[in-house]
């Protein structure tokens, strides 16, 4: 039954956030509301059963909490309305709705309304993981290299900000989109790494969480075709998550050379390989759109190569060396250490390892401990698998780093 719940809230909470924001136009309670259903959820259905509709038990119980608040505040202002409408005016704590010309699509106006230009672009994209896909706060904070202290903070600025304002559920025209396409393509980016690498708990991926990301993107494709950094944002969504079903056996985490590549979806390669050929990624388009296009040309590498040995890691390298150009990321650095043992031995991925650190994560420990088992340092290896063992916090990729310890020789 706890599963049946984590699962609901993961692949519903969005949706069930932007139904009760549309009706009520009250995020503080929409968001208290939803947590106390789940509450209630988690108590009553261990006892009664799970219900047939999971969603449709949440999204009743959080209304009729909401509408208890609004009963409440109504007795004690003395006022009559229960909901606000568009005609209505705009009080404190109240997110005012538009009445939907633009987008039909509620996870994008949630999106939408995360990305209000009046909230900083990192606050804003943490608020729309946190908010409208669920996307844990220890994860987000992982994303952004910062203390989950720091982020659940951050968050819960950004949250009073959108109440306190009266931030929109939307937005008035087609006007302003432009101006939030990079904050929404950052957020659908990052909310994609969430699913595809999570940083915590019991999954190794979360192809709901991914797939989201992508129909994310698709919609805003749909009102701006052509958009460079849509295109090659989905372009490299496509290239990764056409792996999903290889990546994991028998609850174990399957390494790249060793998947069954007659399980990626090769219609997905397919339809990433005509984005990335398309003449809008060929001329000038902007920094986060080139370093997207760059990063699905590295994608592409390996969903084209035949077999691991025709991999290319040379041609690699050098996307990555470009990529460093645009976005001299740690994460890039990292990820340029690999491909460059690969392509010259682990001694220079070691040698590019030099100075990367990222907080809070075990991956450049686990890169480390590889690169130095496959040079023949054992001990020193041991010791980086414990340091990678000890900062994980994924179930599965701690196991995987636990059984590569245990079998060095």
């Amino acid at each position: 039954m706890n599963d049946v719940l984590a699962t609901t809230v993961r692949e519903e909470w969005g949706r069930l956030t932007a139904l009760l924001l549309a009706r009520f136009r009250r995020l503080d309670l929409v968001e208290d509301a939803l947590g106390d259903a789940v509450e209630a959820a988690a108590r009553t259905w261990p006892v009664d059963g799970v219900p047939d509709k999971p969603a449709a038990w949440l999204h009743t119980a959080a209304s009729r909490r909401i509408i208890d608040r609004l009963r409440t505040e109504a007795t004690a202002q003395r006022v009559e309305p229960l909901l606000l409408v568009e005609s209505d005016r705009r009080e404190g704590g109240r997110v005012m709705a538009d009445p939907g010309a633009l987008v039909e699509d509620d996870l994008l106006r949630l999106v939408l309304m995360c990305t209000h230009p009046s909230l900083a672009p990192e606050a804003a994209s943490a608020l729309a993981l946190r908010l409208v896909l669920g996307v844990p706060t220890a994860d987000i904070a992982r994303l952004f290299l910062v203390p989950e202290p720091t982020m659940a903070a951050r968050i819960t600025r950004a949250k009073k900000k959108i109440v306190g304002a009266g931030i929109p559920f939307g937005v008035p025209d087609a006007s302003v989109l432009p101006d939030r396409l990079d904050s929404v393509a950052q957020t659908a980016y990052l909310a994609f790494t969430a699913g595809y690498a999570p940083g915590t708990g019991a999954d190794l991926l979360r192809s709901d969480v991914s797939a989201q990301a992508i129909g994310l993107v698709r919609v805003v494709l749909g009102l701006r075709p052509s958009e460079p950094v849509l295109v090659a944002l989905l372009a490299l969504m496509l290239f990764q998550h056409s792996r999903r079903d290889a990546r994991v056996r028998d609850g174990q985490l399957v390494l790249l050379p060793d998947q069954d590549r007659t399980l990626w979806h090769h219609d997905e390669i397919a339809e990433a390989q005509r984005l990335l050929d398309t003449d809008g990624l060929r001329g000038p388009i902007t920094v986060q759109a080139a370093a997207y296009t760059l990063q699905a040309r590295v994608a592409a590498e390996h969903a084209l190569a035949t077999t691991p040995d025709d991999t290319q890691w040379e041609r690699i390298v050098s996307l990555y060396d470009a990529l460093l150009d645009f976005a001299p990321t740690p994460s890039a650095r990292l990820a340029r250490s690999v491909a460059l043992a690969e392509a010259r031995g682990p001694a220079a991925g070691l040698a590019a390892l030099e100075g990367i650190e990222i907080p809070s994560t075990h991956r450049v420990a686990a890169v480390r401990a590889e690169l130095l088992a496959r040079n023949g340092d054992l001990d020193a290896a041991r010791a980086a698998f414990d340091q990678a063992i000890a900062a994980c916090r994924n179930d599965v990729e701690r196991a995987h780093l636990e059984a590569q310890r245990d079998g060095l020789s």
